[in-house]
């Protein structure tokens, strides 16, 4: 009994008097709350779902409360639809209301007005999630606690689900790792993962705890390797800056734990600075000064080739024809091409004859450096950025690099940005400006419908300076009222979702709009209830 009443307790209605038709309404709110905050790293059409859900009960227990306040004549009672939430907390649901009132009020004139409209319907979410939220009954510390511990286990789940994927399923692309969402969204709630189980090892104390702190350890290493998994450039620089950050904001409050954090940060720092200085010299080899063809393994790839024996002999050591295309959408012989290059043989007859029969088959399969195929993910991320680098270099190439491409349309939304700086160009047609701005610098990427990959330029774009000041100033406005530094793990989420829109549309998805608002509601929520008398 103790434990229902910690879960779903009891509501009190305009009268001060327990409602047990209020009680439903609270219990059906949590319970949805709780499938929610699931689905958001295993289904799409659960997060619809229970978004829809939420709010019918939401309306629905709203009309109860109003009705019981009619019967209460002249009742001063403080139950309602915004009043039933902290004042603080209220502050955060004006920002997200500000930030949909600009998406709406930006949206007059829009040239592409289908466009701004979905736009507008696909970042519900931002406005649906913190009214339930932020205007329900508050939750407790024990049902705050349960949504994001929860959470933290969904998403090991998933991992572990998608290591079975790995193992079970031939040639499976890192970016179908995990079935659900994208691999850069699952990143990111790995990444909030990681700072709800830090929260646990640097905020109890007690002896009984201490022997707790074992678990929370073990799934934080966990997860950072499965980032290197799915090989999450942005989640590993999130998580970087958030922890150098969080450690010069609160280094007082650490006591004698700052010293151990810094030396662990600074270890790490010069560790990955050496590591990728060595890699680096690994991949240029003697031709670390740049050299007029392109470099790969230490050696040059387009020198020495003899095209007509390698036609010859793959014949010979493979039923797949040269010219067919691997399973990666390239084609055996640019893949041949590079594996041998990158493996130090031959480019002709002598070097096929090298090759082991797992080389033919990795090269079937489209890897086209052994590297890609060893266990160090890190050594494999250096080695991608560092080719589709010099591709770009002796090419100029930008096409498949996710980072060239991205600088390229940063450049394209600054350029568009400059061009409409007080208002931008509307809710509906940012895009659209990108894309032409890229078509009149002849991108190679203009027509691709890509987004900017940069949440703040897309706001500049869309809405000019006059509209991002507003959204960022009724946010900072928030998070003071709400006295975030007060919670460092809020104030860490707060960082992650931040950073990650440096070279993310955060917002864009249905995904990124849930994460960035049930779990921050929820840990204002959580700032209130620690800051009760």
């Amino acid at each position: 009994m103790a434990l229902i009443d910690t879960y779903f307790p009891k509501v009190k209605n305009a009268g001060n008097r327990d409602s047990g038709v209020l009680r439903v309404f609270h219990a059906v709110y949590f319970v949805l709350l709780t499938i929610l905050i699931w689905s958001q790293v295993v289904s799409k059409f659960m997060m619809s779902g229970m978004q829809i859900l939420l709010m019918v009960n939401w309306i629905m227990e709203g009309i109860c409360i109003l009705v019981s306040r009619r019967r209460q004549e002249g009742s001063g009672a403080s139950t309602s639809f915004i009043s039933s939430s902290p004042r603080s907390s209220r502050w955060l649901l004006y920002a997200y209301l500000v930030m949909m009132g600009v998406h709406l009020l930006w949206l007059i004139g829009s040239g592409n007005m289908k466009y701004g409209l979905d736009d507008i319907f696909r970042k519900l979410p931002l406005l649906a999630i913190p009214l339930v939220v932020l205007t329900s009954p508050p939750l407790n510390s024990k049902q705050i606690r349960w949504l994001l511990f929860s959470f933290v286990g969904m998403v090991f789940i998933v991992t572990m689900i998608g290591v079975v994927r790995l193992l079970t399923i031939p040639d499976l692309p890192y970016r179908e790792i995990v079935p659900y969402i994208s691999h850069i969204r699952f990143s990111l709630n790995i990444c909030v993962a990681i700072v709800l189980l830090a929260s646990i090892i640097f905020k109890e104390r007690t002896s009984q705890s201490a022997r707790l702190r074992f678990l929370p350890i073990v799934l934080i290493v966990w997860f950072v390797v499965f980032l290197f998994i799915l090989r999450s450039y942005t989640a590993f620089f999130v998580l970087f800056v958030t922890a150098w950050v969080m450690l010069a904001l609160y280094w007082r409050r650490m006591g004698k734990r700052h010293n151990w954090a810094l030396l662990a940060l600074v270890a790490l720092t010069i560790a990955i600075a050496m590591t990728t200085v060595g890699y680096v010299k690994s991949y240029y080899g003697d031709y670390y000064r740049m050299h007029t063809g392109l470099v790969e393994n230490g050696n040059l790839l387009n020198d020495n080739i003899s095209r007509a024996e390698l036609e010859q002999q793959w014949t010979k050591r493979s039923e797949m024809g040269i010219y067919d295309t691997t399973p990666n959408g390239y084609t055996v012989y640019p893949t041949l091409l590079r594996y041998l290059n990158a493996s130090g043989m031959g480019k002709d007859s002598s070097g096929i004859w090298q090759l082991t029969d797992r080389d033919i088959s990795l090269i079937e399969k489209g890897v086209a450096n052994p590297v890609y195929e060893e266990k160090m993910p890190m050594k494999k991320m250096c080695y991608v950025l560092l080719f589709e680098y010099e591709n770009w270099r002796v090419y100029g190439s930008i096409q498949n690099s996710s980072v060239l491409e991205r600088i390229e349309l940063w450049c394209g939304a600054w350029r568009v940005f400059c061009d409409n700086p007080l208002f931008g160009v509307g809710t509906g047609d940012g895009v659209d400006a990108l894309h032409e701005q890229l078509r009149a610098e002849g991108s190679q990427i203009a027509d691709t419908q890509k987004h900017a990959h940069n949440q703040y330029l897309s706001f500049l774009v869309s809405f000019g300076l006059v509209g991002f000041l507003l959204i960022a100033i009724v946010f900072a406005i928030a998070f003071r009222k709400i006295q975030l530094k007060d919670m460092p793990a809020f104030f860490a989420i707060v960082i992650i979702l931040l950073l990650s829109c440096i070279s993310e549309d955060t917002l864009e998805t249905l995904a990124g709009c849930v994460l960035c608002t049930v779990i921050p509601c929820l840990m204002a929520l959580e700032v209130n209830n620690n800051n009760k008398p």
